[in-house]
């Protein structure tokens, strides 16, 4: 398994019983439920919660939380609630955030964003579900590449490329997506989101194969998971400000596994969705 090179002996230790930590290795896949088959939905949160109408100009912080109900893991039939933080900072053209990522925007016009993007690419633990055992774990990591976004006002475009740094998984992402937003009134912003994600060989058997070891383990029959479509779907969040600073989000998405990772022994149901409320604060 490759990883990192960490960068002092010292911190050896300390990682090791951090990646080892249940608790640990479940708060980072919480942080990252976005990227675990609920980007549709997250992906317009994270856009809502960055912004409530005003100029990009100065530092720019949000705090909340979230709650979501979604599958237990990509392909379970199994649902479950869940938390993580709704932490974002963006100062200029710079944002860094749970949802979002880190990133910087080089382009000068309002209507179009362009730069690179670091993000974290959730794992999965294999004491998440009972069809998941024997399997091991995923290991979770860092994702670098770009992002665009065009706005056309009232409708968007968007795409980002990734290549994973960090974990056991060293494949190669994308996702493009297409957007509708509105506001309702003064205080309340609909945003409407479809997107399709498509993944290399080494991420979809990473997360949908089985090689014939994890099959003596698990029960499950031996499984070749090839490059292509991982995911498509639709998603919307309403949110409401209660005050320039105090807002409140509510999320809804559907999507559908790719033909590929649908064929999974691992996928018990290649359709699914996600609830999901927030609350924040700006300032």
């Amino acid at each position: 398994m490759k990883d990192l090179k960490p960068q002092s002996k010292s911190l050896l230790p300390i990682r090791k019983r951090l990646a080892a930590s249940p608790v640990c290795r479940r708060s980072l896949i919480a942080m990252a439920l976005a990227a675990a088959g609920m980007a549709v939905a997250v992906s317009a949160m994270a856009q809502s919660a960055d912004s409530d109408g005003s100029p990009a100009t100065g530092a720019r912080f949000t705090l909340g939380a979230v709650a979501a109900y979604a599958p237990r893991y990509e392909g379970s039939d199994e649902y479950k609630a869940r938390g993580l933080p709704l932490i974002n900072y963006r100062n200029g053209r710079f944002f860094a955030g749970v949802l979002s990522g880190i990133g910087y925007n080089f382009s000068p016009s309002p209507d179009l964003s362009f730069g690179p993007l670091l993000s974290y690419r959730p794992g999965r633990d294999q004491d998440e579900s009972d069809r998941l055992r024997g399997l091991g774990d995923v290991d979770g990591g860092a994702d670098l590449g770009g992002f665009v976004r065009w706005n056309l006002q009232p409708f968007f475009l968007h795409a980002t490329v990734k290549q994973s740094i960090g974990g056991s998984v060293r494949g190669a992402t994308a996702k493009f997506g297409a957007g509708y937003a509105i506001s309702l009134s003064p205080s309340d912003r609909l945003i409407f989101d479809a997107s399709i994600d498509w993944a290399d060989e080494e991420v979809m058997q990473a997360y949908f194969g089985v090689k014939p070891i994890q099959s003596a383990r698990s029960g499950l029959g031996v499984y070749k998971a090839d490059a292509g479509v991982r995911r498509y779907g639709i998603g919307a969040v309403w949110t409401h400000s209660f005050t320039p600073q105090w807002f409140s989000t509510v999320g809804v998405a559907a999507w559908r596994l790719g033909d590929e990772a649908a064929a999974s022994p691992i996928t018990r149901d290649r359709n699914a969705g996600m609830l999901s409320a927030g609350i924040g604060y700006r300032f």
